[in-house]
Protein backbone atom coordinates (compact mmCIF):
# COMPACT_ATOMS: atom_id res chain seq x y z
CA UNK A 1 0.00 0.00 0.00
CA UNK A 2 1.23 3.51 -0.83
CA UNK A 3 1.71 6.41 1.20
CA UNK A 4 -0.69 9.37 1.67
CA UNK A 5 2.33 11.32 0.35
CA UNK A 6 2.95 8.86 -3.33
CA UNK A 7 -1.04 9.19 -3.80
CA UNK A 8 -0.92 13.11 -3.66
CA UNK A 9 2.53 13.02 -5.74
CA UNK A 10 0.92 10.92 -8.43
CA UNK A 11 -2.71 12.77 -8.57
CA UNK A 12 -0.30 16.07 -9.41
CA UNK A 13 1.53 14.15 -11.75
CA UNK A 14 -1.69 12.85 -13.81
CA UNK A 15 -4.19 16.26 -13.21
CA UNK A 16 -0.82 17.84 -15.00
CA UNK A 17 -0.71 15.59 -17.48
CA UNK A 18 -4.56 15.79 -18.25
CA UNK A 19 -3.78 19.54 -18.36
CA UNK A 20 -1.44 19.23 -21.24
CA UNK A 21 -3.04 17.44 -22.97
CA UNK A 22 -5.78 19.35 -23.05
CA UNK A 23 -3.39 22.46 -23.42
CA UNK A 24 -2.79 20.03 -27.00
CA UNK A 25 -6.14 19.73 -27.93
CA UNK A 26 -6.92 23.52 -27.56
CA UNK A 27 -3.55 24.49 -29.93
CA UNK A 28 -4.83 21.78 -32.18
CA UNK A 29 -8.24 23.59 -32.72
CA UNK A 30 -6.91 26.57 -32.77
CA UNK A 31 -5.08 25.22 -35.81
CA UNK A 32 -7.80 23.58 -36.94
CA UNK A 33 -9.64 27.28 -37.14
CA UNK A 34 -6.75 28.87 -38.71
CA UNK A 35 -6.49 26.39 -41.67
CA UNK A 36 -10.79 27.37 -42.30
CA UNK A 37 -9.43 30.89 -42.22
CA UNK A 38 -7.23 30.29 -45.01
CA UNK A 39 -10.15 28.93 -47.23
CA UNK A 40 -11.09 32.56 -47.20
CA UNK A 41 -8.75 34.72 -46.23
CA UNK A 42 -5.61 32.98 -47.13
CA UNK A 43 -2.15 34.21 -45.58
CA UNK A 44 0.41 33.90 -48.28
CA UNK A 45 3.32 32.46 -46.46
CA UNK A 46 1.40 30.00 -44.98
CA UNK A 47 1.74 26.07 -46.42
CA UNK A 48 -1.67 24.60 -45.88
CA UNK A 49 -0.84 21.51 -46.28
CA UNK A 50 2.38 21.62 -44.15
CA UNK A 51 -0.41 22.91 -41.40
CA UNK A 52 -2.56 20.39 -42.04
CA UNK A 53 0.06 17.44 -41.12
CA UNK A 54 0.70 19.46 -38.01
CA UNK A 55 -2.97 19.78 -36.86
CA UNK A 56 -4.11 16.48 -37.30
CA UNK A 57 -0.69 15.00 -35.69
CA UNK A 58 -1.28 17.30 -32.82
CA UNK A 59 -4.73 16.02 -32.63
CA UNK A 60 -3.60 12.75 -32.75
CA UNK A 61 -0.88 12.03 -30.49
CA UNK A 62 -0.82 15.55 -28.49
CA UNK A 63 -4.53 14.78 -27.14
CA UNK A 64 -6.10 11.76 -27.38
CA UNK A 65 -2.44 9.55 -27.28
CA UNK A 66 -1.40 11.12 -24.41
CA UNK A 67 -5.70 11.69 -22.59
CA UNK A 68 -5.51 7.82 -23.21
CA UNK A 69 -2.22 7.21 -21.65
CA UNK A 70 -3.05 9.47 -18.60
CA UNK A 71 -6.81 7.58 -18.29
CA UNK A 72 -5.30 3.90 -18.85
CA UNK A 73 -2.73 4.63 -16.06
CA UNK A 74 -5.43 6.06 -13.74
CA UNK A 75 -7.56 3.31 -14.03
CA UNK A 76 -5.19 0.30 -14.32
CA UNK A 77 -1.91 1.13 -11.87
CA UNK A 78 -2.60 4.05 -10.10
CA UNK A 79 0.31 3.61 -7.67
CA UNK A 80 3.09 2.81 -10.27
CA UNK A 81 2.70 6.57 -12.30
CA UNK A 82 6.44 8.07 -11.31
CA UNK A 83 7.69 5.07 -12.83
CA UNK A 84 6.55 6.40 -16.65
CA UNK A 85 7.13 9.91 -15.93
CA UNK A 86 10.47 9.56 -17.81
CA UNK A 87 8.57 7.67 -20.72
CA UNK A 88 5.85 10.72 -20.82
CA UNK A 89 8.40 13.36 -21.08
CA UNK A 90 9.96 11.33 -23.98
CA UNK A 91 6.86 11.51 -25.60
CA UNK A 92 6.03 15.14 -25.33
CA UNK A 93 9.52 15.88 -26.67
CA UNK A 94 7.97 14.47 -29.94
CA UNK A 95 4.83 16.11 -29.61
CA UNK A 96 6.24 19.21 -29.70
CA UNK A 97 8.71 18.65 -31.93
CA UNK A 98 5.71 18.04 -34.41
CA UNK A 99 4.08 20.51 -33.44
CA UNK A 100 7.37 23.00 -34.86
CA UNK A 101 8.41 20.33 -38.13
CA UNK A 102 5.39 19.58 -39.69
CA UNK A 103 4.06 23.59 -39.89
CA UNK A 104 7.68 24.70 -41.38
CA UNK A 105 8.53 21.45 -43.93
CA UNK A 106 5.56 18.94 -43.90
CA UNK A 107 7.02 15.49 -44.15
CA UNK A 108 10.64 16.09 -43.98
CA UNK A 109 13.85 14.72 -41.92
CA UNK A 110 12.91 16.34 -38.78
CA UNK A 111 9.11 16.16 -38.57
CA UNK A 112 9.63 12.27 -39.12
CA UNK A 113 12.39 11.64 -37.04
CA UNK A 114 10.02 12.91 -34.16
CA UNK A 115 7.17 10.88 -35.38
CA UNK A 116 9.06 7.74 -35.67
CA UNK A 117 10.44 8.53 -32.37
CA UNK A 118 7.04 8.37 -31.19
CA UNK A 119 6.14 5.36 -32.66
CA UNK A 120 9.07 3.20 -31.21
CA UNK A 121 7.80 5.22 -27.47
CA UNK A 122 4.46 4.09 -28.02
CA UNK A 123 5.71 0.50 -28.46
CA UNK A 124 7.29 0.89 -25.45
CA UNK A 125 4.09 2.23 -23.27
CA UNK A 126 2.54 -0.67 -25.06
CA UNK A 127 5.05 -3.36 -23.31
CA UNK A 128 5.50 -1.70 -20.34
CA UNK A 129 1.75 -1.54 -19.70
CA UNK A 130 0.50 -5.08 -20.26
CA UNK A 131 3.51 -6.14 -18.64
CA UNK A 132 2.56 -3.91 -15.21
CA UNK A 133 -0.92 -4.88 -16.04
CA UNK A 134 -0.21 -8.57 -15.63
CA UNK A 135 1.41 -7.75 -12.02
CA UNK A 136 -1.87 -6.43 -10.76
CA UNK A 137 -4.09 -9.08 -9.18
CA UNK A 138 -6.78 -7.13 -9.15
CA UNK A 139 -6.72 -6.24 -12.70
CA UNK A 140 -6.90 -9.65 -13.35
CA UNK A 141 -9.82 -10.47 -11.24
CA UNK A 142 -11.79 -7.40 -11.25
CA UNK A 143 -11.19 -6.14 -15.01
CA UNK A 144 -11.47 -9.12 -17.38
CA UNK A 145 -14.14 -7.34 -19.58
CA UNK A 146 -12.48 -3.87 -19.95
CA UNK A 147 -8.72 -5.04 -19.89
CA UNK A 148 -9.73 -7.33 -22.45
CA UNK A 149 -10.35 -3.98 -24.86
CA UNK A 150 -7.62 -2.16 -23.62
CA UNK A 151 -5.12 -4.99 -25.32
CA UNK A 152 -6.77 -5.00 -28.32
CA UNK A 153 -6.79 -1.54 -28.47
CA UNK A 154 -2.50 -1.56 -27.42
CA UNK A 155 -2.74 -4.03 -30.77
CA UNK A 156 -4.09 -2.11 -33.29
CA UNK A 157 -2.09 0.89 -32.19
CA UNK A 158 0.87 -1.18 -32.96
CA UNK A 159 -0.36 -2.39 -36.18
CA UNK A 160 -1.44 0.97 -36.99
CA UNK A 161 2.32 2.26 -37.40
CA UNK A 162 2.78 -0.29 -40.66
CA UNK A 163 0.98 2.68 -42.00
CA UNK A 164 3.46 5.44 -41.62
CA UNK A 165 6.47 3.07 -42.55
CA UNK A 166 4.99 2.34 -45.45
CA UNK A 167 4.25 5.61 -46.21
CA UNK A 168 8.47 6.64 -46.05
CA UNK A 169 8.99 3.53 -48.24
CA UNK A 170 6.67 4.86 -50.69
CA UNK A 171 7.56 8.31 -50.68
CA UNK A 172 11.27 7.31 -50.71
CA UNK A 173 10.07 5.58 -54.04
CA UNK A 174 8.76 8.75 -55.62
CA UNK A 175 5.01 7.55 -55.30
CA UNK A 176 3.78 10.23 -53.37
CA UNK A 177 0.30 11.03 -54.09
CA UNK A 178 -0.46 7.39 -55.47
CA UNK A 179 -3.28 5.52 -55.00
CA UNK A 180 -0.69 3.40 -52.42
CA UNK A 181 0.07 6.66 -50.95
CA UNK A 182 -3.22 6.91 -49.60
CA UNK A 183 -4.10 3.17 -48.82
CA UNK A 184 -1.06 3.60 -46.32
CA UNK A 185 -2.58 6.73 -45.20
CA UNK A 186 -6.14 4.60 -44.60
CA UNK A 187 -4.51 1.74 -42.58
CA UNK A 188 -3.35 4.26 -40.31
CA UNK A 189 -6.07 5.77 -40.11
CA UNK A 190 -8.33 3.40 -40.00
CA UNK A 191 -6.54 0.88 -36.84
CA UNK A 192 -6.25 4.65 -35.34
CA UNK A 193 -9.67 5.34 -35.25
CA UNK A 194 -11.93 2.27 -35.50
CA UNK A 195 -9.02 0.30 -33.68
CA UNK A 196 -6.56 2.04 -30.65
CA UNK A 197 -9.17 4.80 -30.13
CA UNK A 198 -12.50 3.11 -29.98
CA UNK A 199 -11.07 -0.13 -28.38
CA UNK A 200 -9.61 2.24 -25.71
CA UNK A 201 -12.81 4.06 -25.35
CA UNK A 202 -14.89 1.03 -24.86
CA UNK A 203 -11.89 -0.31 -22.37
CA UNK A 204 -12.41 2.81 -20.22
CA UNK A 205 -16.42 2.50 -20.44
CA UNK A 206 -16.26 -1.29 -19.14
CA UNK A 207 -13.47 -0.65 -16.23
CA UNK A 208 -16.60 1.89 -14.95
CA UNK A 209 -19.02 -0.88 -14.87
CA UNK A 210 -16.58 -2.72 -12.91
CA UNK A 211 -14.97 -0.40 -10.87
CA UNK A 212 -18.59 0.21 -9.45
CA UNK A 213 -19.55 -3.36 -9.65
CA UNK A 214 -22.67 -2.53 -12.31
CA UNK A 215 -24.26 -5.48 -13.54
CA UNK A 216 -23.74 -6.49 -16.81
CA UNK A 217 -24.55 -9.07 -19.39
CA UNK A 218 -21.12 -11.33 -19.44
CA UNK A 219 -22.69 -13.01 -22.47
CA UNK A 220 -23.86 -9.21 -23.97
CA UNK A 221 -20.41 -7.56 -23.09
CA UNK A 222 -18.10 -11.21 -24.64
CA UNK A 223 -20.48 -10.99 -27.93
CA UNK A 224 -19.37 -7.15 -28.20
CA UNK A 225 -15.95 -7.31 -28.10
CA UNK A 226 -15.85 -10.63 -30.03
CA UNK A 227 -17.59 -8.90 -32.50
CA UNK A 228 -15.96 -5.60 -32.66
CA UNK A 229 -12.05 -7.61 -32.78
CA UNK A 230 -13.18 -9.81 -35.49
CA UNK A 231 -14.77 -6.89 -37.57
CA UNK A 232 -11.89 -4.24 -37.09
CA UNK A 233 -9.33 -5.85 -39.10
CA UNK A 234 -11.69 -6.84 -42.77
CA UNK A 235 -13.37 -3.35 -41.94
CA UNK A 236 -10.35 -1.56 -43.28
CA UNK A 237 -11.72 -3.17 -46.73
CA UNK A 238 -14.02 -0.29 -46.03
CA UNK A 239 -10.84 2.61 -46.36
CA UNK A 240 -9.76 1.19 -49.98
CA UNK A 241 -12.93 0.95 -52.27
CA UNK A 242 -12.69 3.80 -53.66
CA UNK A 243 -10.21 1.82 -55.44
CA UNK A 244 -12.72 -0.06 -57.32
CA UNK A 245 -11.11 -3.64 -55.96
CA UNK A 246 -12.36 -7.17 -57.30
CA UNK A 247 -15.65 -8.07 -56.06
CA UNK A 248 -14.38 -9.91 -52.97
CA UNK A 249 -12.83 -6.95 -51.64
CA UNK A 250 -16.45 -5.74 -51.85
CA UNK A 251 -18.15 -8.68 -50.15
CA UNK A 252 -15.72 -8.08 -47.34
CA UNK A 253 -16.09 -5.24 -46.47
CA UNK A 254 -20.06 -5.41 -46.48
CA UNK A 255 -20.06 -8.17 -43.96
CA UNK A 256 -17.50 -6.49 -41.76
CA UNK A 257 -19.79 -3.47 -41.54
CA UNK A 258 -22.13 -5.87 -40.64
CA UNK A 259 -20.65 -7.43 -37.93
CA UNK A 260 -20.50 -3.77 -37.12
CA UNK A 261 -23.76 -3.18 -36.31
CA UNK A 262 -24.31 -6.45 -34.83
CA UNK A 263 -21.71 -4.89 -32.59
CA UNK A 264 -23.74 -2.02 -31.76
CA UNK A 265 -26.98 -4.32 -31.25
CA UNK A 266 -25.20 -6.09 -28.24
CA UNK A 267 -23.99 -2.81 -26.76
CA UNK A 268 -27.61 -1.09 -27.12
CA UNK A 269 -28.88 -3.88 -25.10
CA UNK A 270 -26.46 -4.33 -22.64
CA UNK A 271 -26.70 -0.90 -21.73
CA UNK A 272 -30.19 -0.63 -21.77
CA UNK A 273 -30.71 -3.62 -19.31
CA UNK A 274 -27.92 -1.26 -16.99
CA UNK A 275 -29.42 2.26 -17.64
CA UNK A 276 -31.22 3.08 -14.52
CA UNK A 277 -27.55 1.99 -12.84
CA UNK A 278 -25.65 4.56 -14.60
CA UNK A 279 -28.38 7.36 -14.71
CA UNK A 280 -27.74 6.65 -10.68
CA UNK A 281 -23.98 6.34 -11.26
CA UNK A 282 -23.32 10.00 -13.34
CA UNK A 283 -24.34 13.39 -12.07
CA UNK A 284 -27.01 14.42 -14.99
CA UNK A 285 -24.16 16.12 -17.23
CA UNK A 286 -21.48 13.44 -17.85
CA UNK A 287 -24.31 10.85 -18.18
CA UNK A 288 -25.32 13.06 -21.04
CA UNK A 289 -21.61 13.78 -22.50
CA UNK A 290 -21.54 10.01 -22.84
CA UNK A 291 -25.25 9.76 -23.93
CA UNK A 292 -23.51 12.25 -26.59
CA UNK A 293 -20.43 10.02 -27.49
CA UNK A 294 -23.01 6.88 -28.06
CA UNK A 295 -24.71 8.66 -30.32
CA UNK A 296 -21.82 9.39 -32.28
CA UNK A 297 -20.54 5.75 -32.32
CA UNK A 298 -24.14 4.52 -33.67
CA UNK A 299 -24.14 7.40 -36.57
CA UNK A 300 -20.63 6.17 -37.19
CA UNK A 301 -21.52 2.90 -37.44
CA UNK A 302 -24.54 2.84 -40.13
CA UNK A 303 -22.54 5.31 -41.64
CA UNK A 304 -19.63 2.98 -42.28
CA UNK A 305 -22.42 0.62 -43.64
CA UNK A 306 -23.54 2.99 -45.57
CA UNK A 307 -20.16 3.73 -47.32
CA UNK A 308 -19.74 -0.56 -48.02
CA UNK A 309 -21.82 0.46 -51.29
CA UNK A 310 -19.81 1.10 -54.25
CA UNK A 311 -21.69 4.17 -55.49
CA UNK A 312 -21.83 5.88 -52.38
CA UNK A 313 -17.91 4.43 -51.39
CA UNK A 314 -17.15 6.74 -54.77
CA UNK A 315 -18.95 9.57 -53.46
CA UNK A 316 -17.20 9.54 -50.20
CA UNK A 317 -14.48 9.26 -51.61
CA UNK A 318 -14.31 12.33 -54.33
CA UNK A 319 -16.44 14.30 -51.58
CA UNK A 320 -13.73 15.83 -49.10
CA UNK A 321 -16.45 17.18 -47.35
CA UNK A 322 -17.73 13.49 -46.51
CA UNK A 323 -14.04 12.28 -45.65
CA UNK A 324 -13.39 15.62 -43.39
CA UNK A 325 -17.10 15.04 -41.73
CA UNK A 326 -16.79 11.27 -40.79
CA UNK A 327 -13.62 11.92 -39.28
CA UNK A 328 -14.47 14.55 -37.17
CA UNK A 329 -17.57 12.92 -35.60
CA UNK A 330 -15.66 10.05 -34.35
CA UNK A 331 -12.46 12.04 -33.73
CA UNK A 332 -14.43 15.00 -31.65
CA UNK A 333 -18.30 13.54 -31.56
CA UNK A 334 -17.33 10.08 -30.15
CA UNK A 335 -13.55 9.89 -28.93
CA UNK A 336 -13.58 13.46 -27.39
CA UNK A 337 -16.53 14.07 -25.71
CA UNK A 338 -16.12 10.27 -24.25
CA UNK A 339 -12.82 11.16 -22.82
CA UNK A 340 -14.42 14.94 -20.95
CA UNK A 341 -16.94 12.50 -19.66
CA UNK A 342 -14.99 10.16 -18.22
CA UNK A 343 -11.93 12.69 -17.28
CA UNK A 344 -15.59 14.66 -15.32
CA UNK A 345 -16.20 11.33 -14.26
CA UNK A 346 -13.62 11.25 -12.47
CA UNK A 347 -13.17 14.15 -11.04
CA UNK A 348 -10.29 15.61 -12.90
CA UNK A 349 -12.74 18.31 -14.48
CA UNK A 350 -15.74 20.06 -12.35
CA UNK A 351 -18.71 20.49 -14.56
CA UNK A 352 -21.07 21.93 -12.04
CA UNK A 353 -19.74 25.78 -12.53
CA UNK A 354 -21.19 28.41 -15.13
CA UNK A 355 -17.77 28.61 -17.00
CA UNK A 356 -17.75 24.60 -17.84
CA UNK A 357 -21.32 24.58 -18.37
CA UNK A 358 -20.76 27.19 -21.21
CA UNK A 359 -17.45 25.57 -22.05
CA UNK A 360 -19.88 22.39 -23.05
CA UNK A 361 -21.70 24.45 -24.45
CA UNK A 362 -19.70 25.82 -26.97
CA UNK A 363 -17.87 23.00 -27.68
CA UNK A 364 -20.87 20.79 -28.55
CA UNK A 365 -22.46 23.35 -30.94
CA UNK A 366 -19.28 24.30 -32.57
CA UNK A 367 -18.94 20.34 -33.39
CA UNK A 368 -22.29 19.81 -34.30
CA UNK A 369 -22.74 22.87 -36.21
CA UNK A 370 -19.31 22.57 -37.98
CA UNK A 371 -20.66 19.21 -38.85
CA UNK A 372 -23.94 19.65 -40.07
CA UNK A 373 -22.69 22.12 -42.52
CA UNK A 374 -19.48 19.82 -43.96
CA UNK A 375 -22.70 17.48 -44.96
CA UNK A 376 -25.12 19.63 -46.28
CA UNK A 377 -22.55 21.96 -48.39
CA UNK A 378 -22.35 18.88 -50.72
CA UNK A 379 -25.70 17.82 -50.75
CA UNK A 380 -26.69 21.65 -51.81
CA UNK A 381 -24.69 20.94 -54.37
CA UNK A 382 -26.13 17.68 -55.64
CA UNK A 383 -29.31 19.22 -55.14
CA UNK A 384 -28.41 22.16 -57.60
CA UNK A 385 -28.70 25.01 -54.72
CA UNK A 386 -25.57 25.67 -55.25
CA UNK A 387 -23.00 26.64 -52.16
CA UNK A 388 -24.18 27.73 -48.37
CA UNK A 389 -23.99 31.62 -48.33
CA UNK A 390 -20.79 32.49 -46.06
CA UNK A 391 -20.03 28.99 -46.16
CA UNK A 392 -16.42 28.82 -45.13
CA UNK A 393 -17.10 32.16 -42.71
CA UNK A 394 -19.77 30.36 -40.97
CA UNK A 395 -17.62 27.06 -40.37
CA UNK A 396 -14.46 29.20 -39.70
CA UNK A 397 -16.61 30.14 -36.39
CA UNK A 398 -18.00 26.80 -35.58
CA UNK A 399 -14.73 25.99 -35.35
CA UNK A 400 -13.03 28.69 -33.01
CA UNK A 401 -15.83 27.98 -30.47
CA UNK A 402 -14.79 24.81 -29.77
CA UNK A 403 -11.06 25.74 -28.56
CA UNK A 404 -12.76 28.48 -27.30
CA UNK A 405 -15.44 26.17 -25.25
CA UNK A 406 -12.47 23.58 -24.11
CA UNK A 407 -10.98 26.66 -22.40
CA UNK A 408 -13.82 27.77 -20.11
CA UNK A 409 -14.15 23.62 -19.49
CA UNK A 410 -10.66 23.20 -17.97
CA UNK A 411 -10.68 27.01 -16.67
CA UNK A 412 -12.61 26.50 -13.16
CA UNK A 413 -11.16 22.79 -12.99
CA UNK A 414 -7.45 23.93 -12.62
CA UNK A 415 -7.39 27.59 -11.07
CA UNK A 416 -8.17 25.99 -7.85
CA UNK A 417 -7.38 23.34 -5.37
CA UNK A 418 -10.92 22.42 -4.93
CA UNK A 419 -10.78 19.59 -7.96
CA UNK A 420 -7.33 18.62 -6.74
CA UNK A 421 -8.38 17.37 -3.45
CA UNK A 422 -11.43 15.71 -4.89
CA UNK A 423 -8.97 13.58 -7.23
CA UNK A 424 -6.58 12.66 -4.12
CA UNK A 425 -9.68 11.17 -2.75
CA UNK A 426 -10.56 9.22 -5.81
CA UNK A 427 -6.92 7.74 -6.96
CA UNK A 428 -6.94 6.96 -3.12
CA UNK A 429 -10.00 4.94 -3.40
CA UNK A 430 -8.39 3.43 -6.71
CA UNK A 431 -5.16 2.17 -4.64
CA UNK A 432 -7.76 0.84 -2.05
CA UNK A 433 -8.88 -1.46 -4.48
CA UNK A 434 -5.30 -2.94 -5.00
Amino acid sequence: MPTTLTSDRNVSLLRRWVLLSFVYFIIAGCMGAFLRLQLFHPVASINYKYFLHGHSHLAFLGWVFNALFVALLYAYLPTQVKRYQLLFSLLQVSVVGMLISFPLQGYATISITFSTLHIFLSYAFAYRFLRDVRREAFVQEKHTLSIAFVKWSLFFMVLSSVGPFALGAIMAKGLAGTSLYQLAIYFYLHFQYDGWFSFAVFGLFFWIFETHQIPISPKAGQYFLLSMAISCMPAYALSTLWTHPPVWVYVVAALSALVQLIALFFLIRLLYISRMDLKKLFEKRVFHLLLFAGMAFTIKTFLQLFASFPAIADMAFLIRNFTIGYLHLIFLGFITVFLIGWFAAQKFLQLNNTLAIWGIRLLLVGFTGSELYIFLQPLFFTSGWGAIPLYDPVLFIFSVLMPIGTILLIWQSYRNSTCYQTDTESVRHSVNNL
